[in-house]
């Protein structure tokens, strides 16, 4: 695949910096190629600078500069497994076939770290827990005016939902059950990984786990890897800062071949390999069966020659240096740029780091209780030896015989119930002496059992945690989970870190489904056919965690919170509890299966209660309104009663005011009547002396007096 440099500019080395435009063009078609080991020369040339064969000696390189710096590590892991397995050392001192006794100090301490973990973690069915991120009120339609809205069922308006209530929860339901079926059905190898995990790491100190798609199985895979086969520079803090990441892949030729057949691997002919895995598996070097070790390291080289290095993953045969595969470890849509140069590349994650106990140096590699407990155990061994050693000398005997006794046999042993002859001058006894020996120490054995009750503080195996409680008698929930927290501090905080660590890993498993899960897919989860869209994966709305708690790493922890919600439960505060749910809480700490079908559930009332029901509410509500409508009567009487004086009086004046309204009213109108009479009258004169003489002079005068008396009458009334 060639590249055109056209229009490109000079860098300071004097080497051509392509554009940005053509780097990410080549980005690209890196990101796209399955195994960039088949465009890639063996040797540099103009077109590609970098070749198969320096890629593969730069690999090489950096990993065994990484091995040295854990070499430290790698003697105390070896010495910490040997510790574990109780593996015994050739001994001749303080004589050949002395006492060399390997007091399991290491060993019962992995296997209570496992025994408790492992099902804490592994607990029941759901192992997965999605969380939310936001709120989940729903989002509804909206208009210019608003909310859209609707008629509900109920008659009541309600809006129209874009995104209902509740559709987050659903979501992390449905991607919680979906990937608890995966952990536990579908990835075979999880579970028994995390069973030896867990044993793994208190002995060592780590492990690690891969979490990534595989291309063999088509499927999803997190497979543990022992922290002796990943091989990080001891100076790094964390694998997201790690300039270098070296897994060490053991294939067996046939999965060799079907990785050629494929396309995973470049077909090249590689070398049988010489040896096994470690100098004590070594095998036989014809063995045609024996594994072959590969370096599959994550890594950054920069192909695109523009000065900034790309992440890939690069596999090399470790014997011969060829490089087999190599693709690109990062996401073209990640590339960040400034439109003038490439500023970041992030890589992509597969592994994640179980921690132990932290390093106190600050180095990558924690410490387990192999070294916690290496001089503690080697104090111990040698204690219980020499005792032992005493005892065996006390016991066995032994001193001097003199020349005056002469026996019959060469070899003499004493049988129960038989005597042998002898021939002695003198007594016996005088002629034989016995070594004194004072057996074993006190002082020793007070020793030693404070020596093992420092290391059982170290590992937080105490009596009750072991379910001996001694001579304490019975004691309260409340006193054995403050005994069992108090013992537990120290493993608590190492559970933290597993949790943290398992936090990561069903993150990883989170990504991938979202990138390679088909749109809809099927499973069975409780018996239960069940579907989830790729949809579903989103990461923006889901926070993805596992279930189990790290506070409560024991059934001890958990038989006493139950105890002490049923002693709550008989106390005078168990009112302000709810019993149905305490009681589902007990049984659920208790881990009995199907407890709802223990818990008798409310039943709905027959048709002939529902009638009976609604009948007595009917009659219930009829009796509250007559007495509601009685007390409002008897209040309207005492009101009465209490204004009856008030409206007496008011009565009295209302009568009075209306007896002199209706005086006013009769003297006003017969001054009316009076006037309208001398009105008609005097009209009627005027017509009478107009009709008989016309005198003139005297209906003046005559209508002067009417006005006159009309006027009088008008200041009378007023």
């Amino acid at each position: 695949m060639a590249y055109e440099y056209a229009g490109a500019s000079q860098s300071k080395s004097g080497r051509k910096t392509p554009k940005l435009e053509r780097i990410l063009v080549k980005l690209t078609e890196f990101a796209k190629t399955d195994n960039l080991a088949y465009i890639l020369p063996d040797q540099p040339n103009e077109q590609y600078p970098h070749g198969l064969e320096d890629i593969g000696q730069q690999v090489i390189r950096g990993y065994e500069i990484d091995k040295r710096s854990r070499t430290e590590w790698e003697e105390m892991t070896k010495k910490a497994m040997d510790i574990a397995l109780q593996i015994r050392q050739p001994k001749n001192y303080p004589w050949p076939g002395a006492a060399n006794i390997k007091y399991p100090l290491v060993t019962v301490a992995a296997l209570q770290f496992g025994a408790r973990a492992y099902p804490a973690i592994v607990d029941g069915n759901r192992i997965v827990k999605a969380q939310i991120l936001g709120s989940d009120e729903g989002v509804p339609v909206m208009t210019p005016q608003g909310p859209a809205m609707q008629q509900g069922p109920d008659g009541q308006p309600m809006p129209v939902w874009q995104t209902p209530p509740g559709f987050k929860r659903d979501k992390a339901d449905r991607v919680s059950q979906h990937m608890s079926y995966q952990l536990l059905t579908e990835m075979e190898e999880w579970e028994e990984d995390t069973d030896v995990l867990l044993h793994h790491i208190p002995i060592i100190g780590c492990a690690m786990r891969k979490v990534y798609r595989s291309d063999e199985l088509k499927r999803n895979k997190s497979e543990m890897i022992p922290a002796i086969h990943l091989v990080v520079n001891n100076r790094v803090r964390n694998l997201v800062e790690a300039p270098r990441i070296t897994h060490e892949v053991f294939l067996y030729p046939q999965e060799i071949e079907e990785r050629k057949r494929n396309g995973t691997f470049l077909d090249i002919e590689l070398p049988s390999p010489a040896t096994g895995i470690t100098e004590e598996d070594s095998v036989d070097g014809d063995d045609d069966s024996a594994p072959s070790l590969f370096l599959e390291q994550h890594c950054f080289f920069d192909l695109d020659e523009d000065g900034y290095k790309e992440p890939y993953i690069v596999t090399v045969h470790k014997d011969c240096g060829k490089v087999v595969r190599m693709v690109a470890n990062y996401s073209i849509d990640e590339v960040q740029h400034d439109a003038k140069r490439i500023i970041r590349i992030p890589k992509g994650q597969y592994f994640v780091k179980y921690s132990f106990i932290p390093d106190p140096k600050g180095g990558f590699y924690d410490i387990g209780f192999g070294k916690l407990l290496e001089s503690l155990g080697e104090t111990i061994d040698t204690t219980i030896n020499q005792m032992l050693d005493a005892g065996h000398l006390q016991v066995a005997g032994g001193g001097f015989i003199g020349t005056g006794v002469r026996f019959k046999k060469r070899n003499l042993s004493l049988t129960p119930g038989k005597y042998e002859q002898v021939e002695i001058n003198g007594k016996l006894g005088d002629q034989i002496y016995n070594h004194q020996f004072p057996g074993p120490s006190a002082v020793l054995f007070s020793l030693l059992g404070m020596m093992v009750e420092a290391a059982r503080d170290i590992t937080a195996v105490k009596d009750i945690l072991t379910g001996d409680t001694g001579d304490k008698g019975v004691q309260t929930a409340t006193t054995t989970l403050a005994l069992i927290e108090q013992g537990l501090k120290v493993f608590t905080a190492i559970y933290k870190r597993v949790y943290r660590s398992l936090k990561k890993e069903y993150k990883l498993l989170f990504a991938l489904n979202a990138k390679y899960m088909e749109d809809k897919t099927y499973f069975t989860f409780l018996d239960k056919q069940q579907a989830v869209a790729k949809s579903d994966y989103d990461v923006m709305s889901l926070d993805i965690m596992p279930v189990a708690d790290p506070k409560m790493v024991t059934d001890m922890q958990r038989g006493a919170r139950a105890n002490v919600l049923l002693q709550i439960a008989g106390s005078p505060l168990g009112v302000a509890q709810n019993p149905v749910e305490a009681l589902k809480r007990v049984y659920d700490s208790l881990g009995i299966e199907e407890a709802e079908k223990l818990i008798v559930q409310q039943q709905g009332p027959t048709p002939e209660q529902q009638l009976a029901m609604a009948n007595a509410e009917a009659e219930i509500k009829q009796k509250q309104a007559q007495a509601t409508k009685h007390e409002a009567e008897a209040a309207f009487t005492l009101v009465r009663a209490h204004l009856a004086p008030f409206e007496a009086e008011h009565t009295a004046q209302m009568n009075e005011n209306k007896a002199v309204l209706s005086a006013a009213q009769y003297e006003d109108q017969q001054r009316k009547d009076m006037q309208e009479g001398l009105r008609a009258d005097k009209h009627k004169a005027i017509d009478v002396m107009m009709e008989e003489s016309g005198r003139d002079h005297e209906l003046s005068m005559a209508e002067k007096q009417m006005n006159a008396k009309m006027e009088q009458m008008e200041d009378g009334r007023e």
